[in-house]
């Protein structure tokens, strides 16, 4: 291939990957227009994407405060309780009469009972009720043939509710009546 060649082969490159555009005056402002317009939509999505990397960065923050803070409320309602319960070690150690050693103790229970019930938790009825799966376990059986089936007679372990969700089912002996 000459060289002559080579330059002519080169240029019909470029001549076809470039092309010349004309455009009126009209058509080029309308496109400058059209390009400010895509420009200050882009300057508005960058500072809106800014904007939300901030808020849910802010938000991850509160949810970690929250999360690290959340129970101090639920702590200093407890910190009575506990203190009654250090005064009632102290009673106990010195005490002859064990009726109000008794007394003092039965009052911390209804402490704790009120506590409990205050934040939400609710004891699962047991003794006397149907044997239900979804709120007690059967872990011990009863025979007897002058009770009705499936009738919870002990509570092993108490269950709990927290604002109707069960936390833990109640343990429980339940009839089983023989053949």
């Amino acid at each position: 291939m000459s060289n002559k060649e080579h330059k002519e082969n080169k240029n019909d490159k470029q001549d076809s990957t470039t092309e010349e555009v004309r455009l009126s005056k009209e058509e080029y402002e309308a496109l400058k227009a059209k390009a400010g317009e895509r420009d200050a939509f882009y300057d508005k999505y960058l500072r809106a994407h800014a904007d939300f990397e901030n808020t849910r960065k802010r938000m991850e923050k509160e949810k970690a405060d929250f999360a690290q803070y959340a129970n101090e409320s639920l702590i200093m309602e407890f910190l009575p309780i506990i203190d009654n319960l250090e005064t009632a070690e102290k009673h106990i150690a010195e005490a002859k009469d064990f009726k109000s050693v008794r007394e003092g103790v039965d009052m911390i229970q209804l402490q704790i009972q009120k506590f409990l019930k205050d934040i939400g938790i609710e004891k699962i009825k047991t003794v006397g009720e149907k044997f239900d799966p979804h709120l007690h376990e059967a872990v011990e059986t009863e025979e007897a043939k002058d009770k009705e089936e499936d009738v919870i007679v002990a509570e092993l372990k108490p269950g709990y509710k927290l604002n109707g969700k069960l936390l833990r089912p109640a343990m429980v002996r339940i009839v089983k009546n023989t053949a």
